[in-house]
């Protein structure tokens, strides 16, 4: 996440985030606890690929906020965890809280506590992803909390791979988001596999 959240950025990000729940929920038949768990995970993807991507292929010059892709991280981040939180209410809503720190039930229940903890971790990056939240922890503090965005990534494909691929809960099967799910992870490992190893040839070259 970058520090620097705008107004115009923060609605372009809500409304697209909007509409892609609204798509999902109304004309794909996705429950509306799924389409935002879902819009929350594209969201997240996007989020993490800004970062080795910027590190790939850095603009030699930029005229607007649409060509510096890192400006983006903040609102993208931000709204990963607004609408990963609104898909834990609306499941809170039909049961009681402890269900979601259970271990059992065909796996539902350990894939509910890796998004719980994901969802803890991003409420702590959102609430710091702000200049306020640098100057008052320090540069270097603030860059190593920002830096449990993969942590989270992880604790979500988790979930999401738990419950899709592993969970028996209702005769749970997986669907196109599942494998969508896969491809979109293995393109963040390749992306930030590609990035450190393009950071490590170009610190060998300086050397």
């Amino acid at each position: 996440m970058d520090s620097t959240n705008t107004f115009k950025q923060h609605f372009i990000v809500g409304l697209f985030s909007l509409v892609l729940v609204f798509v999902m929920g109304n004309f794909m038949g996705t429950p509306w606890p799924a389409a935002f768990a879902r819009t929350s995970f594209f969201l997240l993807f996007l989020t993490l690929f800004v970062g080795p991507f910027m590190r790939l292929r850095k603009p030699a010059q930029v005229a607007s906020p649409l060509q510096i892709p890192s400006t983006w991280r903040g609102e993208l981040g931000i709204w990963f965890t607004l609408t990963g939180l609104m898909h834990f209410v609306l499941l809170a809503v039909d049961r009681p809280i402890t269900s979601f720190i259970e271990i059992g039930g065909g796996g539902y229940g350990l894939a509910n506590l890796l998004g719980l903890v994901a969802l803890l971790f991003a409420l702590i990056l959102a609430a710091t992803s702000c200049s306020a939240a640098i100057k008052y922890l320090g540069v270097q503090s603030w860059k190593w909390i920002q830096s449990f965005s993969y942590v989270i990534f992880y604790l979500v494909v988790g979930h999401i791979l738990y419950f899709q691929f592993f969970s028996t809960y209702e005769n749970n099967e997986p669907d196109w988001f599942g494998y969508a799910m896969l491809i979109l992870s293995l393109i963040i490992i390749f992306m930030q596999s590609a990035a450190f190893i393009a950071t490590l040839m170009k610190k060998k070259k300086k050397a």
